[in-house]
């Protein structure tokens, strides 16, 4: 790109002080040119180094206003502190009896007028606004010291003043030209890219429009026109949806699609329109790039083949069917989860997902895939804890005729192959044996395999992710490999179990008991005792036992006779299974078979309804003990209400 070229506007004394910096500095990609002179006098000059190339001015004081007024190019002010201006203040109270400070435009700082005012240093402020205004101000004042700038500096002497310039440092003067050299190469980065930007879009077969997020188009192609048969200067500013009416921007913008295609006839001619929605972090829109193309030959054998495909690999089941949206619950837990989840899907790295069982990490695996760049490629799920050794190596990798007694004719194309610009799921990634350790490990590296009894390789672009329930960082190396690990952690996302979700028991469950419409139950309101036994099970099984549970419940009540609190609390009983939901109880209340707690026997009495001779019996001691204890409990109790 060439030297950053920089024209630095300055008088007297700063020549010296721009020439140290730059030494100091010593860098070869900067040229800055120096300019000497004060408002007016400078423009021509300035005038002459920006046709000469220069990309950024440097100045101060009432050359920065004059100069920003003229010229369309970044300026930069000289970087001065309060303390600068502060030290030039002080030596002119030294020299003289009543000293100025000139200021352009602006009054002197706030702060440091305050300051003035608490040292009790009388200070003259001369603010002026042109060369004329200012020797007249100076003349007219009783100041025998002017303190500023080079223009102020000029003036005082003419008058026989005595003069203090303010003074730039090194480092600010240092600082000044680093921040212009930013500017410049962010300023560059931009007009480059503008550069791709037109070049693509006037060089592309397609047509393309660039819409807002209002539908407003902001930008078109010469060959946009070309195929909507319209004049390109009524295609800017118009609203998409009066270009095409079948389009509906609101139910687009709030719906899950990312990409619409449309084939709709413009005077005979058949046309391919693909709207795509823009989306910046967390699915915030942003606009649309539409593309349009006429629907030659060659394009619609595409579009078949694609279609085709699309329903081959559906009929498979090589599909994702789950999103994020799919996931339930309200707990801070699992929105963090999700969060992190979608940042992910954004890259194409393997990843990790860690998990008790039940907890729903394919779902969570078809989510990422779904909002990844391959949501249009398969999606294929492999439990590698399922088979042995020899079966799950044909299964990854595939195998050539012949491999084995029994192999199929023509060989077979492994998940690999098959999740070829797609996402492969590896579910108890842990279980799998050293031997595939190292196989999975090459693929990972080199992104190619070798079927079973195969002579070639065949290069693949998959992305894994894997799952496990296992801490696979601490296990022995013999065990599982770390240089593995490391390739399958890229990426690691820890699911939380519902125990550690803060209140999406209770709402999970009612999110599956109100699925079961048609079914008389659905409509009939969870009491708060079984509410409560539903927030006291800790759920070891996670999503996958609750759905169990919760269809156990179901079953259970749609046999009953009756409906009421007291059959509704025994049919979940019931359902998780009462020396579970005992030995939960237990263990909440830390039962250690010497100490029980009143709660612990209360817990026993309301929620499973225990008689006084079952809970001593259970617990190992006496119905006196017991009877004791909730006697304390209802003594307890009455004294809370006459409180």
């Amino acid at each position: 790109m060439g030297k950053i070229k920089m024209c630095c506007i300055t008088y007297r004394e700063q020549d010296k002080l721009v020439e140290m910096a730059l030494k100091e500095l010593n860098d070869d990609e900067i040229e800055v040119h120096i300019v000497e002179g004060v408002l007016e006098e400078v423009i021509e000059k300035v005038e002459y180094e920006i046709v000469n190339g220069a990309e950024v001015l440097l100045a101060g004081g009432a050359n920065a206003e004059v100069v920003r007024e003229i010229f369309n190019i970044p300026l930069i002010n000289f970087k001065i502190s309060e303390f600068d201006i502060l030290s030039a203040i002080s030596e002119g109270i030294e020299k003289g009896k009543r000293p100025a400070l000139v200021t352009y435009r602006n009054s002197m700082p706030l702060k440091l007028k305050e300051y003035l005012v608490r040292q009790k240093k009388d200070i003259l402020n001369i603010v002026y606004e042109d060369a004329h205004e200012l020797e007249k101000f100076i003349a007219e004042s009783e100041a025998d010291v002017i303190i500023g700038r080079a223009h102020a500096m000029e003036v005082g002497e003419k008058l026989g003043k005595i003069t203090i310039p303010i003074l730039y440092s090194i480092s600010g003067m240092k600082d000044t030209i680093m921040e212009a050299r930013h500017i410049v190469k962010e300023i560059r980065k931009v007009r480059q890219e503008n550069q791709y930007k037109n070049i693509i879009l006037n060089h592309t077969m397609n047509g393309v429009l660039l819409v807002d997020e209002n539908g407003i188009i902001i930008d078109r192609n010469p060959i946009a026109k070309e195929i909507l048969n319209l004049k390109y200067i009524h295609l800017k500013n118009q609203n998409i949806e009066n270009i095409f009416p079948f389009f509906k921007l609101e139910e687009f913008k709030k719906g899950k699609e990312k990409e619409k295609s449309e084939v709709v006839k413009i005077e005979d001619e058949e046309i391919l329109i693909q709207i795509i929605k823009m989306e910046e972090n967390f699915q915030q829109y942003s606009g649309l790039i539409i593309l349009l193309s006429k629907l030659n030959d060659i394009l619609k054998a595409q579009v078949e083949y694609r279609k085709k495909k699309a329903v081959s690999e559906r009929e498979k089941g090589f599909q994702a069917k789950s999103k994020f949206q799919d996931i339930i619950g309200q707990s801070v837990q699992l929105k963090k989860c999700i969060e992190d989840a979608r940042v992910f899907a954004e890259s194409d790295s393997s990843c990790l997902l860690y998990g008790e069982t039940g907890v729903g990490k394919e779902i969570f695996a078809q989510s990422i895939h779904n909002e990844s760049r391959r949501s249009d490629g398969p999606f294929i799920a492999i439990n590698c804890g399922a088979l042995p050794e020899s079966l799950l190596e044909a299964e990854l990798f595939g195998y050539d005729e012949g491999a084995f007694t029994g192999s199929k004719k023509g060989g077979k194309k492994g998940v690999f192959e098959l999740a070829d610009r797609g996402t492969l799921f590896l579910d108890e990634i842990g279980e799998i044996s050293s031997l595939m350790q190292t196989r999975l490990l090459r693929v990972l590296q080199e992104h190619e395999i070798m079927r079973v009894g195969g002579e070639r390789i065949i290069p693949v672009d998959v992305r894994v992710i894997s799952a496990t329930n296992k801490d696979l960082e601490h296990v022995a190396s013999d065990e599982f490999r770390k240089d593995l690990l490391y390739r399958l952690n890229v990426l690691e996302l820890h699911l939380p179990s519902l125990r550690q979700r803060q209140g999406d028991a209770l709402y999970l469950f009612e999110h599956f008991y109100k699925q079961r419409r048609g079914r008389e139950i659905a409509h009939i309101e969870l009491p708060s005792e079984v509410q409560e036994i539903l927030e006291i099970y800790q759920w070891p099984g996670n999503i996958r036992e609750m759905q169990n549970v919760c269809e156990r419940y179901c079953l259970y009540m749609e046999q009953t006779l009756t409906v009421n609190n007291t059959v509704m609390k025994r049919c979940m009983i019931r359902a998780i299974g009462e020396e579970r939901l005992l030995q939960e109880i237990i263990k909440k209340y830390q039962c250690d078979g010497k100490n029980i707690s009143v709660e612990l026997v209360m817990a026993l009495k309301t929620i499973m309804s225990y008689s006084r001779e079952k809970i001593a019996q259970l617990l190992g001691t006496s119905r006196t003990t017991i009877w004791r204890l909730m006697k304390e409990k209802d003594v307890s109790k009455a004294g809370e209400k006459q409180n």
